[in-house]
């Protein structure tokens, strides 16, 4: 009789194992989406930092041409192309600024994501 009861298992640990395997891909799923938005959020930031520094050799004209090509290579929607380049002289200081929409798709619903990457820099 203790042979018998040994042998049976009831299962509830095999559904917990799934259930839990389930909810980490779904994480790993939907956290790979959230993580590339924001990972080329962050490409374009720095981007746009980094010709904020330069900014005193360049031409406005060259660092939105040169930005509007990362926005593309970055797959970012049309409407991140609308850099905007402010330079004020006291104090010396460079500001590019964007905005742009990003659509997210999580279960049972979707989200818009307004992005506002900004760089600013002293001269």
């Amino acid at each position: 009789m203790v042979t018998a009861a040994r042998g049976r298992t009831r299962g509830a640990s095999t559904i917990g194992c799934l259930f839990t395997l389930l909810i980490l891909v779904a994480i790993l799923y939907y956290g790979v989406d959230i993580g590339r938005i924001y990972w080329n959020y962050y490409r374009l930031e720095d981007e746009m930092e980094t010709s904020a520094r330069f900014a005193s050799t360049t031409r406005d004209d060259e660092i939105i041409k040169h930005l509007i090509g990362v926005s593309e290579d970055l797959g970012l929607p049309a409407e991140s192309r609308r850099f905007i380049i402010q330079r004020s002289q006291h104090p010396p200081l460079v500001t590019i600024k964007t905005t742009y929409r990003v659509e997210l798709e999580l279960p049972f619903q979707r989200r818009t994501l307004v992005m506002r990457p900004e760089a600013s820099v002293r001269q």
